[in-house]
């Protein structure tokens, strides 16, 4: 018996005739199937390239530069007002520091130190506070001069007196304002003793004199004499009385502007006090604007690079 003969199959070699998975081994093998192009997944949508600009910021050196850099924007309204408020409280301040300066360096009045005349002060090398003693005919006319002592607003009363070799202002002392028509009018010889004074000027919160209507804020001895048609004498210096009663009442009073320390009393530390209460709330402004500016993002500070 001869055997069948073997044909090729996918399966490999068979006998001729044999089914192979229902298939007649003699049938030819069905092509295989073309292979299909693998399907690419479809592409993935990508957002617009950055420009060249936006990329370097997203750089880590570019984020690090911005976030270190210091901003300001000032409040217009804020920033206008809080520079008039500061130049205020500096000139208050700086006000009551030359106060304190000047009285500082102000000799004692030494009460042992014998009177001079009026000339042999003025030829003195500080005359200031300097005692003197002066004889002379006094003028009825006099010029009251604005000022404030223990609170109470009213007039120093300066009086012409004529000298032998000239005339010069006498500080007759402090009437207050309702006694202002109350001051009697002085003539004939006298004799006092005091010490000299130089005459103040007005600062930055002093209003102007008015010659014309006879309205003085300050003494301003050179205009006063020529509002009295006054010649010659001393422009310069007064003399402020030890001792006054400028209401003739006879009960005498110390003239605070006769002590080496000032009118009204006020000792130097206490203008250095206020001095410093003055700057004082200027720093505590800056502070507030500083603050609300942090508070509300206007004001940033750059972080170092770590």
């Amino acid at each position: 018996m001869t055997k069948p003969p073997l044909v090729e199959t996918p399966e490999g070699w068979v006998p001729s005739g044999l089914k192979v998975r229902g298939k007649a081994s003699g049938s030819p093998a069905p092509a295989p199937a073309k292979a299909q192009p693998a399907m690419m997944p479809p592409a993935a949508q990508h957002d617009p390239e950055p420009t060249p600009v936006e990329a370097l910021a997203e750089l880590p050196e570019a984020k690090a530069a911005t976030e270190s850099k210091a901003s300001f924007r000032p409040m217009p309204v804020l920033t206008i007002l809080s520079i008039l408020c500061l130049g205020i409280l500096y000139m208050l301040g700086d006000w009551q520091w030359t106060k304190f300066v000047e009285k500082s360096r102000a000799p004692a009045v030494i009460a042992a130190t014998a009177p001079v005349s009026v000339a042999a002060g003025l030829q003195s090398p500080q005359p200031e506070y300097r005692p003197v003693e002066l004889t002379g005919l006094i003028d009825p006319r006099s010029v009251k001069v604005r000022a404030l002592r223990d609170g109470i607003s009213g007039y120093r009363i300066f009086t012409p007196v004529v000298l032998e070799d000239g005339w010069i202002f006498v500080d007759r002392g402090f009437v207050a304002e309702i006694d202002g028509d109350k001051v009697p009018v002085l003539s004939g010889q006298i004799s006092y003793r005091g010490v000299l004074r130089k005459g103040a000027k007005a600062n930055s919160f002093t209003p102007d004199n008015d010659p014309i209507q006879q309205d003085w804020y300050w003494p301003d001895l050179p205009a006063m004499g020529a509002s009295l048609k006054l010649t010659g004498g001393s422009p310069a210096y007064y003399v402020a009385l030890n001792l006054v009663d400028p209401l003739a009442t006879g009960q005498t009073q110390i003239n605070p502007w006769a002590d080496s320390k000032g009118a009204n009393q006020i000792p130097p530390e206490r203008h250095l006090g206020y001095a410093l209460t003055w700057w004082g709330f200027g720093f505590a402004l800056i502070g507030v604007y500083t603050g609300l500016h942090l508070r509300t993002g206007r004001l940033r500070f750059g972080r170092s690079p770590s």
